[in-house]
């Protein structure tokens, strides 16, 4: 009997994990693979205008290279305008934003503390253009960076547009040192964009039509990511465009990588669980089905290795392939646990491995925090697009 359960769940485990991993990307393919997309070519007669919102606190250091960085862009001046929100904050970040004031920044400021999800719904009251770029506070952006950004929301089914986020290096190398998992990823995100709109949302830089911005959003839940499902109830699409390149700064320590990586993902399940029934594929057709194989599939895939793995010690004793099979992943798993200390230049692609393990573990801690712990939205505010 115990061995019979063992071999469901092992065979459970092995097709959450093949519909995730393999399935889902060769069903991407089929159905939009080839598919051009729907935006390029000569530069618009008008450009729109443009909002881009910086949600900062205590930024002095960095917020002078950021807004040069911004006002550099290679976009109209005259329809481009910046908006710093500080947060409460206490050195002397307001004083810098309005050394710009005649270059079209203007400042917001909150009396108080309130988080960036917060602060950030303050603003959107406050903005008047035809469409808001959300700039995370550490990204630099390429030159061409925000033109690339726009340019699909010409497309008038198009409500969100998603950017690329890249290392600091330059090219060879910084195609290098890009994991596997990462390649994935922004593969992913384009198969999707050919197919509908995509569902994995990158929260260092994006557009969206004025109307989706002023939709507030709980501060308990991902922005960036509660965006692609409001577009969606409202019969638009998110879109990845890779030519809009923010740069990052590295993670930096291990824990660091993985305090953000569980928040993160914490933060999208409380999201699409708000939402419960964009998962409906009657009414939302590819959508949803994107919405189960990348989000669902992603979230159970820890789940399905622990699965796997117990059902595999259970069978072992009795069957061959079962004992081979667990050596082999044990011997990986300790593989990987050893290079993981070695100088990165001689085990990049297998530190990439390790990484992809912790962010499994990421995964399944983020499940049980938002199962166990209790979530303090703090407030709700109720808005309807109009």
């Amino acid at each position: 009997m115990l061995h019979s359960v063992a071999t469901m769940l092992l065979f459970g485990a092995v097709i959450v994990l093949a519909l995730t991993w393999i399935g889902y990307p060769l069903w991407l393919r089929a159905r939009g693979g080839d598919t051009p997309r729907a935006w390029g070519g000569k530069p618009p007669v008008q450009w729109p205008s443009v909002t881009i919102v910086l949600v900062v606190r205590n930024a002095e250091s960095s917020l002078r290279q950021l807004l040069q960085n911004l006002l550099a862009l290679a976009y109209p001046p005259d329809r481009r305008h910046i908006l710093v929100v500080s947060d409460a904050s206490q050195d002397y970040t307001d004083a810098v934003a309005r050394l710009f004031a005649d270059r079209g920044v203007s400042l917001l400021r909150t009396t108080w503390p309130r988080g960036a999800g917060t602060a950030l719904n303050i603003a959107r009251r406050y903005v008047r253009s035809d469409l808001v770029v959300v700039v995370d506070p550490q990204a630099r952006l390429r030159p061409w960076s925000l033109a690339a950004l726009v340019a699909p929301l010409a497309d008038a089914s198009v409500g969100v547009v998603y950017g690329r986020e890249v290392g600091a290096e330059s090219g060879l190398d910084r195609r290098r040192q890009q994991s596997a998992y990462w390649r994935y990823e922004s593969r992913l995100r384009d198969l999707e964009t050919r197919v509908f709109g995509t569902v994995s949302a990158r929260g260092a830089l994006y557009a969206m039509r004025t109307p989706l911005f002023r939709a507030p959003v709980q501060a308990w839940l991902n922005p960036d990511f509660a965006l692609t499902l409001t577009a969606r109830e409202h019969c638009y699409r998110a879109v990845y465009q890779e030519d809009a390149e923010a740069v990052m700064p590295p993670l930096g320590s291990a824990k660091s990588a993985y305090d953000r990586t569980v928040q993160a993902v914490s933060r999208d399940i409380a999201t699409l669980l708000h939402k419960p029934h964009l998962l409906n594929p009657r009414q939302y057709g590819s959508f949803a089905w994107m919405l189960l194989f990348h989000k669902f599939g992603h979230w159970l895939t820890p789940w399905a290795v622990f699965a796997g793995l117990l059902a595999l010690a259970v069978l072992a004793p009795v069957v061959t392939w079962a004992a081979t099979a667990l050596a082999v992943l044990v011997g990986l798993a300790i593989g990987m646990a050893i290079t993981a200390g070695l100088p990165a230049r001689r085990t990049v692609r297998r530190v990439s491995l390790w990484r992809l393990a912790t962010s499994a573990v990421a995964f399944a801690h983020a499940a049980l925090r938002v199962l166990f712990e209790p979530v303090e939205p703090g407030y709700v505010l109720k808005h309807t697009l109009g």
